[in-house]
């Protein structure tokens, strides 16, 4: 974030109930970075020991569809299986994240850990993307020579999977919306459910009718269908780390209402960002001679956009001197 050059002003932090006044000497330019102090609050708490249980079913039927797509020779199989065990590490390393962000907030992180989430997220998404590949690399090596393979040992065994993985969403079903880390797991068990209805259409036919092309068939579909369904988990773990204001909020929108506030005469350096998933931060310079606008702008981001990290600097018009581009020659400021 670059840094704001003004000559006058009064800055609130939301976090801390109290402003301060900077009383700045008028031949002199001071620059003070717009640096929020973010302390939330740890509302994780039905995630981890959502995530746990459905790692410990995951563990317990990856295993079984090992076992069966070997004994099959389904590749569909094998590839669910295998996916399984990409959700176990997915599934750890949210646990990880989790644990990660729980960690106090230091002098040399201030902003804490909360973006340990992110990047467990980010790293489940190019997971998958991953898995996608080798599956469809496999399969259409299949497709020049299908191998022969056990119908009923797939269709049994991916509707087994298949209980598996709704039981594993169910239990992640309240936790899903807590965070993007959450999101990203619940991803993966959705995903595994949708391997394991591609193994099971792949058995039916090949059950009745034989027909061996359909098991790598399914494994591309499968293997697409995987690269779609992360592709916005991938999007938005990318926005918070690039901190790009999040996609719900109109930042012109917010500039408009903050300059409807009555003394505000005009506002700047708007920035608004996340630090975490549902964790959002602002900081903006308003000018205005009324420094009680700070309580009416904080009341009003809280109120209609929800936003109630923020840095805000009231600056006085007649002492205000603004950075609006960075080639500006300074201009004098009056005495």
């Amino acid at each position: 974030m670059g840094k704001d050059s003004h000559s006058g002003g009064k800055e609130s932090d939301s976090n801390h109930d109290h402003h301060h006044e900077h009383d700045l000497d008028p031949t002199h330019t001071h620059s003070h970075g717009a640096h929020p102090h973010l302390h939330f609050g740890h509302t994780h708490t039905e995630g981890p020991r959502a995530i746990t249980r459905a790692m410990i079913i995951t563990l317990v039927f990856m295993a079984f569809e090992f076992i069966g797509g070997w004994f099959a020779n389904s590749l569909a199989l094998i590839s669910d299986g295998a996916h399984m065990l990409t959700d176990v590490g997915a599934l750890l390393l949210s646990l990880f994240a989790f644990w990660m962000a729980r960690r106090p907030v230091t002098l040399s992180m201030s902003f804490g850990y909360h973006r340990a989430e992110i990047l467990g997220a980010l790293t489940s998404g190019l997971l998958i993307w991953g898995i996608s590949g080798v599956l469809i690399y496999e399969a259409i090596i299949r497709l020049q020579s299908p191998p022969e393979v056990k119908g009923p040992v797939v269709f049994v065994v991916a509707s087994i999977g298949l209980v598996a993985n709704l039981a594993s969403m169910w239990m992640l079903r309240n936790a899903k919306e807590e965070n993007l880390n959450t999101r990203a797991a619940y991803l993966h068990m959705l995903s595994d459910s949708l391997g394991s209805v591609g193994a099971i259409i792949a058995g039916a036919v090949l059950w009745f009718s034989g027909w061996q092309m359909i098991d790598p068939i399914m494994t591309i579909l499968f293997a697409i269908l995987m690269l779609v369904s992360s592709w916005s988990l991938v999007k938005e773990s990318l926005n918070i780390l690039m901190e790009s204001t999040p996609a719900h909020l109109n930042p012109s929108a917010i500039k408009r209402d903050l300059e409807k506030i009555q003394g505000v005469e005009e506002s700047h350096d708007l920035h608004i960002w996340s630090v975490s998933s549902g964790k959002y931060a602002l900081s903006v310079h308003l000018i205005s001679k009324d420094a009680e606008v700070l309580n009416q702008a904080n009341d009003l981001l809280k109120a209609r956009y929800g936003i109630v990290h923020t840095t805000i600097q009231v600056e006085h018009p007649d002492r205000f001197q603004s950075e609006r581009c960075y080639d500006c020659v300074p201009i004098e400021l009056k005495p």
